[in-house]
Order: structure tokens, then C-alpha cells, then sequence
């Protein structure tokens, strides 16, 4: 029993390991997807912004300027810094002619944050402590504290394990000031709460409270983002790899829909991938973190790219160089077999004309039938051992051998027995009779009509799809009915030949006993009935049921 419950542990921590791989690939590769087209979402985020520059103009009150930069700040700030920094200090500005001091106070904390992300952090302290605490609305508060914690783990990011200990106790008291005055039920309080947590290791609390917050947030938003990268932070914690590649995907998809150019998840994946051997794709997402970083222009992001990039670059190169080298030695050993191919080619086209030859001098001896009838057991034994000898050939030539074999052993038949009647004919003195038999037309319809049935046994015999697949080449309202019976009707038969090959009318109204003009209208009847009614019809017949299809 306790073995059973170990397999049953066992099968249920394999198929989540199996589920949490697949889903980490499907991922990844929407995520290679979506930094090949990051442009498009840059494009859309420059956009909306333009549609808030187009509000600016010199009819506007202070008041109305004020709100314009202060959401034009919001919206650069992960996006271009210096644009960020300029209408942050615009709306400081304009604050300051305002004589507000809550607009002022948002405005500076606000720019406390941009500083930050750009790796002043001494600077944005300066400018946090110039605030007075108690003229700020709850919201205002919250969003002070928030950017003390901005600038702590900014600054610990930065300093990348040297010398964190008092900035870590500095963002501890301010994190837990915030989280005295934060509603419970809020995405502010869940991200700080499972921070907080995190750090003193109550991961299981952490994740449960994390992973809540997912009420609170919109996907491809910043905010989403964030929650995501948390959750990333946490299994990094926990050792759990597979789900920290999971959650920083989410973290840079989310990052990439919302035109978010400061950001760390792609970086912190492309680590992860390298480290996994991932080379090529974690190639890709450090050059474009480092594209990201460029183009939001803040110093803070580049260093941190720049102590990986390098690394990064040279393993791809490396690997680059050896499947490089691996290319050129298939190339080598494929023109060796290309050549190995070629020769065979040669010895099969040999072989080929041997073949053929083999089947003039069964034709020559299968001709010699007729006249040579004291031969016939003689012929008929070196016909057993050349199609013995031609065991190899394909199974269509086969075919075709065995429905002219047929067909000349009837006719032989037949002659032999026409013979007797003609012999006993002329012995008793009944010409007259001779020559009503050779030249009754009921016979030459009959003789016609044992030709087409042969002829349409002997075709479905080796083509038995022909009017299945010529039905594929017509308009659904115009395809032929499929009967049992074995038998061609006139438009068919005509494209029967063409399909062997037969394409010349005249030669086709020979073997059918039709005349050139019926010819004519049969191919023009049935290439009026097809899908594409071109030139190119009669090719696809010559091309329906090669021997693959048959077989």
C-alpha cells in the first residue's frame, strides 16, 4: 500500500514537471515571437503619448497644463527617461506657479522615482526628504513610501551584493510603515506583504498572498509585470528554476505588450537560458534588453546588461562558430552522398536500358507468336524466365506486361480458332461463308467493344483511383459517377490514353475508332467541367496516380 501511494506521489510530481515544461515552452517561444516585434507596441505606446502632446497648447489653464505633464511623466517614465525626467520638471514647474503644494509634492516624489531608475540615488533621497508628510493625502503618502522602497531596491540592484545591509534595513522600516497604512485587499499591500515575506523566508505564505494578487492587476500591464517578476523573485527563493524561467516569460511578455522599457525580467530570463545552455534565445533577449535599455537611456539598466552582455555574446559566438562547423561537415558528407547518389543514378539508368532491351526482345518474341506456333511452350518459357529476370522492375511495368500478355494470348486463341473454322470452311467449299465472316460489321463492333472493355479492365487494373482522383480535378456538380462494373465511358477513356501518355488525337482517334473531331469535343468537354479549365488540366491527368498512390 505505501509503495502505491510513493508511485502515486511519484506519477503526480512527474506529469506536473511535464505540464510546467510545456508550458514554460509555449512561453518562450510567444515570447521570441513578441520581441521580434516589439516595434509594433513601441509604435502604439509613441502613439498614445502624441494623442496627449496634441492637448498641449497655449489656451490651456496652469491647472489643465499640470495634469497634461504630470500624465505625460506617467507615461514615459518606463518608457524614455529623459522625456520622463523633462515633463516631470514641467509639471513641477507649473505646481510651483500653481502654489500647490500637494501637486508639488506628487511632482517630486515622482521625480525621486525617475532619478532613481537612472541610479541617483542619493539625489532622490534628497529630493524625498524636501516633502513635508503631513500636507500628503492618504494616496500621496502611499506613493512616498513607495518611492523610498523604489530607491532602496534600486540601489540594491545596483550595488549587486556589496554593501546592502543598512540599505536593506533602511527599505525594511520603510516597507513595514507602508504596509501599517495599506488596505489588506489592495495589489500595493500583496506585492509588499509577499516581498516582506520572501526576505524573512515564509515562502508558502509568500506564494499564497502573491499569487492573490492577481485580482487586483491586468494582464499587459505594468503592474502585471511586477506581481510576475515577485513571483519570479520568490521560486528563485524556493529553487525552482523551471518556474522562475515561468514567471519572468510572463513577467517580459507583459513588459513587451505594455512598451516598458525599464525593465529587468528579459535580462534576469536571458541569464537563466545561458545558464541552461539556451544560448541562441537568451542571445536574443540580452541584445534586446540592452536595445531596451538604450532606448529608455538611463544609465542603471546598462550597467547591469553590460556585466552579462559581454558573456553572452562570446558563448553565442562560440556555439555560433561550432554549428558552423558542424553545417560545413554535413555539407561534406552530403556531397559525398550527394555523389555516392549520383553514381547509383548512372548504374540504375544502366541497368534501366538493360531492362528495356530485356522488354524489346520479349515484344519481338511475343510478336513472333503468331507465326510461330510450334514455339509457342518454348516462347512462353523464356517469357517465364525474362519476367523472372525483370522481378526488380516496378509494379506498373508488370502490369502493363501482363494486360498485353493477355490480351495477345486471347487474340492467339482466337486466330488459332478462326483458322480451324476457316480450314473446315474451305474444304467443304463454303467461300461464301468466308467471306461473309470477314467482312461483317457486326463482328468489327463486337471486336471494338471486347477492345474497350479490355482496355478500361486492363487501365483500372493498374490506375483503380483514376476516377476518384480526375473527379479531384473537376467542379463538384460536374464529377463522374463511381460504378463497380470495371468500365470507362468515352470522356474517360479519352484521358485514360492521355494519362499514358497518348495525347496526340489523331493516334487516340485511331485506337478508339473515333473520329478527330469527337476527340476534339470530348477534351474540350471535359476541360470545361474542371476547377482551373487552362492548359495545365491535361498536365495534372498525365500526373494522377503515380505507382506510390496506387500501391
Amino acid at each position: 500500500m505505501f509503495k502505491k501511494f510513493l508511485f502515486g506521489i511519484f506519477f503526480l510530481v512527474g506529469a506536473t514537471m511535464v505540464f510546467s515544461q510545456k508550458t514554460l515552452d509555449i512561453l518562450l517561444k510567444t515570447l521570441d515571437q513578441d520581441v521580434a516585434k516589439e516595434d509594433f507596441y513601441t509604435q502604439k505606446k509613441q502613439q498614445e503619448i502624441h494623442a496627449v502632446l496634441k492637448q498641449l497648447n497655449s489656451k490651456n489653464s496652469n491647472e489643465e497644463n499640470y495634469k497634461i505633464y504630470h500624465t505625460l511623466s506617467r507615461s514615459y517614465e518606463v518608457f524614455i527617461a529623459d522625456s520622463a525626467e523633462y515633463y516631470t520638471k514641467k509639471s513641477l514647474e507649473t505646481a510651483q506657479l500653481l502654489r500647490n503644494q500637494n501637486y508639488s509634492a506628487e511632482s517630486k516624489i515622482q521625480l525621486a522615482r525617475i532619478k532613481a531608475k537612472a541610479g541617483m540615488f542619493p539625489v532622490s533621497l534628497d529630493i524625498l526628504k524636501t516633502i513635508d508628510k503631513k500636507i500628503l493625502s492618504q494616496n500621496q503618502l502611499v506613493d512616498y513610501y513607495k518611492a523610498y522602497i523604489e530607491v532602496y531596491i534600486y540601489w540594491i540592484e545596483y550595488q549587486d551584493g556589496h554593501d546592502m545591509e543598512e540599505i536593506i534595513q533602511k527599505k525594511n522600516a520603510v516597507q513595514d510603515t507602508l504596509l501599517a497604512i495599506l488596505p489588506k485587499n489592495s495589489y500595493e499591500y500583496v506585492i509588499n506583504f509577499g516581498t516582506k515575506n520572501i526576505e524573512l523566508k515564509n515562502y508558502d505564505l509568500a506564494e499564497k498572498e502573491l499569487l492573490q494578487g492577481f485580482r487586483y492587476v491586468k494582464p499587459d500591464t505594468r503592474e502585471f509585470s511586477i506581481l510576475n517578476s515577485i513571483l519570479a523573485y520568490l521560486y528563485e527563493k524556493k529553487n525552482d528554476i523551471e518556474k522562475q524561467k515561468e514567471y519572468l516569460a510572463k513577467s517580459a511578455l507583459s513588459d513587451i505588450h505594455a512598451a516598458v522599457k525599464e525593465n529587468i525580467s528579459l535580462r534576469s530570463l536571458s541569464i537563466l537560458l545561458f545558464d541552461d545552455n539556451n544560448i541562441s534565445r537568451a542571445n536574443s533577449y540580452i541584445k534586446r534588453s540592452l536595445e531596451d535599455a538604450n532606448f529608455y537611456n538611463a544609465r542603471l539598466r546598462n550597467i547591469q546588461i553590460a556585466r552579462v552582455l559581454p558573456i553572452i555574446d562570446k558563448t553565442y559566438q562560440i556555439d555560433r562558430e561550432n554549428q558552423q562547423k558542424k553545417l560545413r561537415a554535413l555539407f561534406i558528407t552530403a556531397s559525398i552522398l550527394s555523389l555516392i547518389l549520383f553514381i547509383a543514378v548512372i548504374l540504375i539508368i544502366k541497368q534501366n536500358k538493360k531492362i528495356l532491351k530485356a522488354q524489346k526482345k520479349l515484344t519481338e518474341t511475343n510478336e513472333k507468336l503468331n507465326i510461330l506456333n510450334n514455339e509457342l511452350k518454348e516462347a512462353n518459357l523464356r517469357q517465364i524466365e525474362t519476367n523472372h529476370s525483370l522481378a526488380e522492375a516496378n509494379h506498373l511495368k508488370e502490369q502493363y506486361i501482363k494486360s498485353f500478355l493477355e490480351i495477345c494470348t486471347e487474340y492467339i486463341d482466337r486466330l488459332a480458332h478462326f483458322k480451324g473454322i476457316v480450314n473446315r470452311k474451305i474444304k467443304t467449299g463454303q467461300t461464301a461463308e468466308i467471306l461473309k465472316m470477314t467482312t461483317s460489321s457486326q463482328d468489327n463492333t463486337k471486336e471494338l467493344k471486347e477492345l474497350y472493355s479490355n482496355f478500361d479492365k486492363a487501365f483500372l487494373k493498374i490506375y483503380p483511383n483514376f476516377v476518384e482522383q480526375i473527379n479531384e480535378l473537376l467542379r463538384p456538380e460536374e464529377r463522374y459517377l463511381i460504378n463497380d462494373s470495371q468500365t470507362l465511358n468515352q470522356e474517360l477513356r479519352v484521358f485514360a490514353l492521355i494519362k499514358l501518355g497518348v495525347t496526340n488525337n489523331n493516334q487516340i482517334a485511331t485506337f478508339l475508332h473515333y473520329t478527330l473531331r469527337t476527340i476534339y469535343n470530348y477534351r474540350s468537354k471535359v476541360k470545361s467541367k474542371a476547377i482551373q479549365s487552362d492548359e495545365s488540366f491535361e498536365i495534372k491527368v498525365q500526373n494522377l496516380g503515380n505507382f506510390s498512390d496506387q500501391a
